[in-house]
């Protein structure tokens, strides 16, 4: 019987020895997986010649000029084609939008025809220029590449795909360039979700302070990556 003990004992260390090797990811893995994951990501990012995006906005201040929502394609011209939806003064506003050759022209539901707007008025409106949502150093990958502290929380399927999650923190003058109004000083807590057989990002959440003190949050949806488009002028 003690011999038998014993050796129970034996295997239940062997077993504890194996389980705790699991690295600093929790259920998925290391620091260092999490962050080649983001750079795998990024690449994809920036080697595709065009990516359709969503953005979609949550818990946003009434009283904020915020974007709400966005839907269109973007490529590395720098171009955009899609809508937005702002919220200003209490009102909710659609426009068509489209950004190319350095200009970015917006048709609201009210108006017969494309305004010019410039960086500033967007941004007035809590709306990137979309032409720089593609771009290395202002776009999305440049603030996948700033992730601080990045894990792999786990897997999630998609129907039949199986997606890796990785969390992390992004400090809020990365996101400059997307989401101007987010407040540059703080850390905007944030989960990846990402193809690592196709190694595209699928989605991004970013929570923070955008507008204000309030804490609201944007889920980025990409996929189309590499169609070909035709952007001109309006």
């Amino acid at each position: 019987m003690k011999k038998i003990l014993a050796l129970a004992a034996v295997a239940m260390l062997a077993l504890t020895g194996c389980t705790d090797d699991k690295g600093d990811g929790g259920n998925g893995g290391s620091k260092e997986d999490a962050a080649a994951l983001l750079a795998d990501a990024k690449k994809t990012i920036d080697d595709a010649a065009s990516v359709h995006f969503v953005i979609t906005g949550r818990d946003l201040p009434e009283s904020a000029q915020a974007l709400t929502k966005g839907d269109g394609v973007a490529t590395h011209a720098p171009a955009f084609k899609g809508k937005l939806t702002v919220r200003t003064a209490g009102s909710t506003i659609d426009a068509e939008v489209v950004s190319v050759g350095g200009k970015t022209y917006v048709k609201p539901s009210f108006s017969p025809k494309f305004l010019p707007f410039t960086p500033e008025q967007l941004s007035g409106l809590g709306a990137p220029d979309p032409a720089i949502l593609l771009n290395p150093e202002q776009g999305l990958t440049s603030a996948l590449a700033t992730v601080k502290d990045p894990v792999v929380k786990g897997e999630v399927r998609d129907g039949s795909k199986v997606l890796t999650e990785v969390t992390g923190s992004i400090q809020g003058k990365s996101l400059a360039g997307i989401f101007p109004g987010a407040a540059e000083d703080k850390d905007f807590p944030s989960t990846f979700t990402i193809d690592k057989s196709s190694k595209q990002l699928v989605k991004a959440t970013i929570t923070g302070p955008f507008y204000g003190e309030a804490t609201s949050a944007y889920d980025v949806t990409l996929d189309k990556y590499g169609e070909q488009v035709e952007i001109v002028k309006p």
